[in-house]
């Protein structure tokens, strides 16, 4: 696609032409994608349509491979997928696909699949938050706002077990915005180069990549920070750490301090 952003043809993928017969109660993943990615996939998956409706599917290995099972019947039945439709799995985070739909007569997937369905029932829907925004940038208010008074500036970064740590409070006023991550920080501690990458938030509870933008002055979370924040319960009171671990994969240990 023209205005596809270059970082997310990097993470990987794959492509599933759905058949009728064989796909309508499972959907089996190519070995070859399972032989690299398939040690970071858990049990529980969620499958993301284009609207933001998520989707939960178990995954499990049969005699001949791994397959999506449980819940994939649902998938079909509430996306209407049809048969010859083709459709594209982008893993973005633990667990986490993307899926595209196109019509291979046209090359382009059908419009209705991003309408946004509103139900609030529905597990895993969500409203667009502000990181999944192409125009939103940071201003130098947000900036001010968003992180902690404890880091001042890259000389004076929080040191934690012999590793740089950052840290941020969740407030009224930051609480919708994407997460930044301190430009003194970055120049400091991590190749500059690596933006393109993204960046791996770990906690106890698992692991998810989120895409990065970044100016001349800002570097701040595109896509997966509105996913993070949901999936680790975070509200207005609750005090994040990042701690790097790894800067070269540029990977944060983050935990959480909750009022």
């Amino acid at each position: 696609m023209a205005d596809e952003d270059p970082d997310y043809q990097t993470l990987p993928a794959f492509m599933k032409v759905f058949h009728q017969q064989r796909c309508k109660d499972d959907m089996r993943l190519p070995p070859e994608f399972v032989g690299i990615h398939g040690h970071d996939l858990p049990f529980d998956c969620r499958l993301v349509w284009p609207n933001g409706i998520r989707y939960r599917v178990r995954i499990l290995k049969l005699d001949n491979g791994f397959y999506f099972t449980s819940g994939c019947r649902d998938f079909v039945r509430a996306t209407g997928v049809v048969h010859d439709d083709h459709l594209i799995f982008t893993l973005v985070g633990v667990g986490i696909f993307n899926v595209r739909r196109f019509d291979m007569a046209t090359n382009c997937a059908p419009q209705g699949d991003v309408d946004v369905i509103k139900n609030d029932d529905v597990e895993g829907s969500y409203s667009a938050d502000i990181d999944t925004s192409d125009d939103y940038v940071p201003s130098d208010i947000e900036s001010e706002t968003t992180v902690d008074d404890d880091y001042v500036d890259d000389s004076r970064v929080l040191n934690i077990d012999g590793f740089p740590t950052f840290v941020i409070s969740l407030t009224p006023t930051n609480i919708k915005r994407s997460l930044e991550i301190p430009y003194g920080f970055w120049q400091r501690h991590i190749p500059m180069g690596a933006i393109q990458a993204g960046v791996h938030l770990v906690t106890d509870g698992g692991m998810w990549l989120c895409t990065l933008k970044h100016n001349s002055r800002k570097i701040w979370v595109k896509h997966g920070w509105a996913r993070f924040k949901q999936e680790n319960n975070l509200v207005k009171g609750v005090r994040c750490h990042f701690k790097l671990v790894d800067a070269f994969n540029v990977q944060f240990h983050v935990w959480f301090d909750r009022p």
